[in-house]
């Protein structure tokens, strides 16, 4: 069990480290593979020793080697972070045809999440290709069932349904104060969330989006940051993506105890 902790950590980190150049570049319309990693302050291209996950920021001291400029903590902590995601998707599922896919979906979770912190977008260069794989992935299901995280046609409700919710609300919204509440990035990410985890898993992380968002945006208040301070939505619909994710069974049958006999 230890070597294949080992093994999904360390691609964990080497996704990360790829997830920083998304994070960075996708927002900005860059291409993701060219031109090679490089210090965006001087164009310092990066020797293989100095793009190594966690352990070349360590060494550098956070700091560009040719101009001194700050290389800002993010970048190892993404890498971290896309480890520890690929250690509790591996614990949750183990070796298994639904491994692969599951990984590709949770660390799109976290890239989303950060651009949407970083920039507040939630880029259809993302969730565009990442709907037409979750529908691709389940329906292969028909075929090979073990790879896929839901059936075919709860995907495809999944996507339908989790555009439509989110735009129904967003009019509703619109409809009574005069201003945007939601984006359109927002609406794309739940389609794309249902493409992967089916209607079912679609309306709990929605759910589950919801009152952690509530939660946070009453303590926002209540810290006077004001009623018009924003607050992506992105990062909240990510955490429940994740959690039913990982916890599906668990999470759903809290949800019916919550509802009572």
């Amino acid at each position: 069990m230890i070597p294949e902790m080992l093994l999904i950590a360390l691609a964990g980190l080497l996704v990360g480290s790829f997830l920083n150049v998304v994070v960075h570049r996708v927002p900005r319309r860059e291409s993701i593979v060219h031109p090679a990693s490089h210090c965006p302050a001087c164009g310092h291209v990066l020797r293989p020793w100095e793009n190594i996950p966690v352990l070349s920021w360590l060494w550098l001291r956070g700091r560009c080697r040719a101009c001194g400029v700050t290389i800002p903590w993010r970048y190892p902590a993404l890498e971290i972070l896309a480890a520890v995601l690929a250690l509790l998707v591996f614990w949750r599922l183990g070796w298994g045809a639904r491994l692969p896919g599951a990984l590709l979906f949770a660390w799109s979770l976290l890239a989303l999440t950060w651009i949407d912190l970083e920039t507040q977008l939630l880029p259809d260069r993302i969730t565009k290709p990442g709907i037409l794989l979750g529908l691709l992935l389940n329906g292969l299901g028909i075929w090979w069932p073990g790879i896929a995280l839901t059936s075919p046609l709860s995907a495809l409700l999944g996507v339908l349904l989790g555009y439509g919710v989110l735009w129904l609300l967003a009019a509703t919204y619109f409809s009574i104060t005069r201003r945007p509440g939601m984006g359109g990035g927002d609406l794309k990410f739940l389609g794309m969330i249902g493409a992967w985890l089916g209607w079912q898993g679609m309306a709990m992380t929605l759910f589950i989006a919801a009152i952690t968002g509530g939660l946070i945006a009453t303590l926002y208040l209540l810290l006077g940051k004001g009623r018009d301070y924003a607050i992506p939505f992105g990062p909240y619909l990510a955490l429940g993506a994740a959690l039913m994710l990982l916890w599906p069974q668990e999470i759903i049958a809290a949800y019916l105890r919550l509802l009572g006999p």
